[in-house]
């Protein structure tokens, strides 16, 4: 038995319901960088992202053949990305869990990373034969935790410092909806 205070929104109903902690909004007032910031999306495919006119920031996008998720480090310094996205790209990779590795090493502390994939039981997720990793709402609490998993030891990697900002299945049909996740590179 669980006891919970007075439901007061939407959000504490939801959390009753579900029994368990529901943080999908950060509370804390988002992280500012000065100067030139560089950002990364990793596997683009056709949706390449550039630089607005006039900006100092700069976007890379890694694709395969010139970036193979499966075999190749993250080709920038540790610490050094602001941000990094991916769209529709990390259920293509056959190790996601070594990227996610590598993202965590070139983020700064503050960078955020986005990944957009199809939710596990969507149609998009079983119509496409070159899917290899499967994403549910649940993925990154279990990636993070060693409750059920030692994924903390991939290359020398130790410790996850990445934290769930938001984390949510949407669609605009039962038969395609996607996961949509923000992490924060934690100092």
């Amino acid at each position: 038995m669980s006891i919970h205070e007075h439901p007061r929104s939407l959000w504490d109903h939801l959390e009753i319901a579900m029994a368990r902690k529901i943080d999908l909004f950060s509370t804390t007032a988002p992280r500012v960088f000065l100067g030139p910031q560089t950002y990364i999306q990793l596997g683009p495919g056709h949706k390449l992202i550039r630089s607005s006119p006039g900006s100092v920031d700069a976007w890379y996008n890694l694709d395969y053949p010139e970036w193979n998720a499966d075999k190749d480090p993250l080709p920038f310094g540790d610490g050094t990305i602001h941000g990094i996205c991916t769209y529709h790209s990390m259920d293509h990779f056959a190790n996601p869990i070594k990227v996610l590795a590598e993202v965590q090493r070139v983020l700064r502390p503050g960078g955020w990373f986005v990944n957009i994939v199809p939710h596990y039981s969507s149609e998009l997720y079983h119509t496409d034969i070159t899917h290899k990793s499967q994403f549910g709402v649940d993925t990154w609490r279990n990636i993070f935790s060693t409750r059920h998993y030692d994924h903390a030891a991939v290359d020398g990697h130790t410790e996850w410092k990445l934290r769930i900002e938001f984390n949510m299945i949407m669609g605009l049909t039962e038969r395609n909806t996607i996961l949509v996740t923000k992490l924060i590179r934690e100092a």
